[in-house]
C-alpha cells in the first residue's frame, strides 16, 4: 500500500513539473529590454518602415509578448514558402531580428508562431 501512495505521489509531481513548465514556456517573453529604433524589412531586404519613437517600439514588443502563439518548430524550411519579412529591434549594445509574414502580418521565431497580425504590406 505504501508503494502505491509513493507512487501516486511520484506521478502527481512528475504532471505538475510538466504542466509548469509547458505554462511557462507559452508565457515566456520573445523579446525583454528596451530597444531605439525599429527596422521593418520586407521580402529581399526592402526597408518597408522605421520606427524611432520608444513608445511605438514597446507597443510592438508588447503585441509579440502576449498574443497568442502556435508551436512551429522552424527547421529553416517552414516559412521558405510564404513571403516574410524582418522585425530588426536595435539599441547601442544589441541588435534582435524576428521574422513575419507580409500575408498575415504573423511574427515567427525558431519555435512560435506569434498571431500578431501586424499590418505591415509590401
Amino acid at each position: 500500500m505504501a508503494k502505491i501512495k509513493r507512487l501516486i505521489t511520484v506521478f502527481l509531481i512528475l504532471v505538475s513539473v510538466v504542466l509548469l513548465t509547458a505554462y511557462w514556456i507559452n508565457q515566456h517573453k520573445i523579446l525583454s529590454g528596451e530597444y531605439d529604433k525599429l527596422t521593418i524589412s520586407g521580402m529581399e531586404g526592402t526597408t518597408i518602415q522605421v520606427i524611432n519613437d520608444p513608445r511605438e517600439i514597446a507597443k510592438i514588443i508588447s503585441a509579440i509578448n502576449e498574443s497568442p502563439r502556435t508551436f512551429k518548430y522552424d527547421n529553416g524550411f517552414t516559412y521558405d514558402y510564404l513571403p516574410h519579412g524582418i522585425l530588426t529591434f536595435e539599441n547601442e549594445t544589441e541588435k534582435v531580428q524576428i521574422g513575419f509574414i507580409l500575408t498575415t502580418g504573423n511574427a515567427i521565431t525558431k519555435y512560435w508562431e506569434i498571431h500578431t497580425e501586424f499590418p505591415y504590406r509590401q
